[in-house]
């Protein structure tokens, strides 16, 4: 079932979904083209940007030997974080397009962090990934639901695309085709922007 972001996150800097009105072309938005993102929406509902970035601590998540990872070792890349489970239905259905996804556009410039939420931890997640054979996506647990307690996340998928400095542009709450040529030009437009 997908949840909705708590009153918390949402308190601390307004969303804006992108609707197909916000990204229509007009005489206004003409001008601002070239400094907007190209629209892209999940399979049930739009991404929604935050106001402004936000500086909200992300991490640490253990590893699948259970040392601890921070997004230190990401440093300077765009992100895409996605919370998932292996009992949820929804996020296993788009783990496929999230490693192929990692494939396409993975590197110096940007990574896909798969966390899982799963109580179990590597007990549930390792014969799921061997099983499915990943090969592109780290696994990281955030098994006790620490950094998805501080999101608010109460619903799964839920996935936060973070900028060049870790901070929240916006999220997604439940599946997206995330290999799809729309969600790869939606990228595409953070990864190309030195700023972001």
């Amino acid at each position: 079932m997908i949840g909705l972001l708590a009153a918390g996150l949402l308190a601390l800097a307004a969303a804006v979904p992108l609707s197909a009105a916000d990204a229509a072309p007009g005489p206004k938005r003409a001008a601002k083209a070239s400094a907007e993102p190209p629209p892209f929406n999940g399979t049930a509902r739009s991404f929604v940007f935050m106001k402004k970035p936000l500086a909200v601590q992300i991490g640490p998540f253990a590893d699948a030997t259970g040392k601890s990872v921070t997004l230190e070792r990401y440093r300077g890349r765009i992100l895409l974080i996605n919370f998932w489970a292996t009992w949820c239905g929804p996020c296993v259905h788009e783990m496929p397009t999230l490693d192929r996804l990692q494939a396409a556009l993975g590197g110096p410039d940007f990574a896909v962090l798969t966390v899982s939420l799963d109580r179990k931890g590597m007990a549930a997640v390792g014969p799921f990934w061997e099983e499915q054979g990943y090969q592109h996506l780290p696994v990281l647990l955030d098994s006790r639901w620490k950094t998805a307690r501080r999101l608010g996340v109460s619903g799964l998928p839920a996935t936060f695309l973070l900028d060049r400095k870790h901070r929240i542009l916006g999220y997604l709450l439940g599946p997206a085709e995330w290999d799809s040529p729309q969600a790869k030009a939606f990228l595409r437009f953070y990864i190309a922007r030195p700023d972001s």
